[in-house]
């Protein structure tokens, strides 16, 4: 999807060779292996799908790629009598109306689980599948389930129930155009931070925007998540994002990713009049050659793939010291249940079929990581990058949430107002991480 996520949340995924030893190596409670307490403590439910009968499931989500609309045909070939009502909207409106949408009588039997819709946890609007996890063994099948495990009140994830599994996975990183890369002389991937922002200053000095980005929906949040990930201590930039009381984001590691990305705008690395460009357009002008790099998740791996083909290429974000761990942020594409559902337990068999062979070549065709790891499909080129690049990510055990998909269900319109105002010259790096910090605590008071 273009947004973990989400978009934001836009949304970290799994090759072939990774294998399932790499999945145990994971300890982070959001790296691929994780469990959810949830899938554990709830009683088993069925997982008998009727098969004599027509069934109509309806399906809300905003992922913009080919994923989720491959998967409801694919699993529509399994079970010919289910037939699926798509409701797609778009990324922005999504966000304004899937609450609503889950409250009504006529709410969806499916929808995609997006930042700010914890808050129906405690309106038991959303399904605890956690009895069908332990049915079809979700525990084992799918990685990140802490990203949709909630305490009763909606307001920390990571413990309590289970209300829903990842169609596909996703990582951020950094895409670049290798026939400019090889023009300018620029050597990648650069093996620190600093030593990309000097690439960034190569690329400006003869004429080219260094990083492609679009701000006007907040699409700076993902080199700023990234920058987090770089800098701050896991379990700390973990508890924050999950929503653990007495988690600060103003400390010395997240000034200093704050004003990296402060510097880039300022020095004109990024993108001319950022607050002015969406996030998806950003993608689409890089795919047709504009800029060097672009810092986003592998949700856009199809469309880059799709319009610079050969020239197109990703490394992941490299740390701060050279030869430290690689870190970086990811989610994935969830999908919940209604609790208002009548089909709930076809809604729950298409979920777990999102686990299955059959609909890892879906996911992986969609650019994301599909959860069975061992399924991926060999990869060549930038797709090929990206399943190298999750590789490395996995190994180092270095996967980072969203600060904004768990934290507060109004963190993402937050942080994105902060974004603008910081790229606009508005407000200085401590004011932009305050007002961030004053969300998070006035929600989690």
């Amino acid at each position: 999807m273009s947004h973990v996520p989400a978009p934001p949340s836009r949304r970290a995924f799994l090759a072939a060779a990774a294998g399932s030893s790499l999945l145990v190596a994971c300890g982070s409670s959001l790296t691929p292996g994780a469990k959810s307490s949830a899938a554990a403590g709830a009683s088993p439910a069925s997982t008998a799908v009727p098969t004599g009968e027509k069934i109509t499931l309806v399906v809300a989500d905003a992922d913009d790629t080919t994923m989720t609309p491959g998967l409801l045909a694919a699993f529509r070939e399994k079970y010919p009598n289910v037939t699926f009502k798509r409701q797609y909207t778009g990324w922005d409106d999504y966000l304004k109306s899937i609450n609503t949408t889950m409250s009504a009588d006529t709410a969806p039997d499916i929808a995609q689980f997006v930042s700010g819709m914890n808050n129906l946890v405690k309106g038991r609007l959303l399904l605890d599948v956690g009895g069908y996890g332990k049915a079809y063994g979700w525990a084992g099948e799918f990685p990140g389930l802490d990203q949709i495990t909630f305490s009763a009140d909606g307001k920390t994830a990571g413990t309590g129930a289970l209300y829903g599994v990842p169609g596909g996975l996703s990582f951020e990183g950094v895409y670049y155009n290798k026939a400019k890369v090889g023009k300018l002389g620029l050597t990648v991937p650069p093996p620190t931070v600093a030593e990309l922002e000097a690439l960034f200053a190569k690329a400006k000095a003869a004429g080219e925007t260094a990083l492609v980005a679009g701000n006007l929906d907040g699409g700076l949040n993902h080199p700023f998540n990234v920058l987090l990930s770089v800098h701050m201590k896991p379990a700390d930039r973990e508890a924050w994002a999950f929503g653990r009381k007495g988690a600060k984001i103003t400390g010395p590691e997240a000034v200093t990713a704050a004003t990296t990305l402060k510097r880039w705008v300022d020095q004109g690395y990024v993108t001319p009049k950022v607050n002015g460009t969406s996030d998806n357009d950003a993608t689409a002008a890089f795919a047709k050659g504009e800029g060097v790099f672009r810092i986003s998740g592998n949700w856009a791996a199809a469309a880059v793939d799709k319009g610079l083909g050969a020239d197109a290429g990703l490394f992941t974000m490299p740390p701060s010291a050279k030869g430290g761990p690689l870190r970086t942020t990811g989610a994935g594409v969830y999908y919940c249940v209604s609790s208002r559902s009548k089909n709930a337990a076809a809604a729950a068999a298409f979920l777990d079929f999102c686990a299955t062979r059959q609909a890892s070549a879906v996911t992986a065709k969609a650019g994301f990581m599909a959860p069975d790891a061992a399924a991926m499909p060999q990869q060549s080129g930038l797709l090929g990058d990206v399943r190298t690049g999750w590789q490395a990510i996995v190994k180092d055990s270095g996967l980072q949430p969203f600060i904004q998909n768990a934290s507060t269900p109004t963190m993402p319109d937050t942080l994105t107002t902060q974004l603008q105002l910081l790229a606009g010259g508005k407000i200085t790096v401590e004011k932009f991480l305050a007002a961030l910090q004053a969300d998070f605590d006035q929600f989690h008071s």
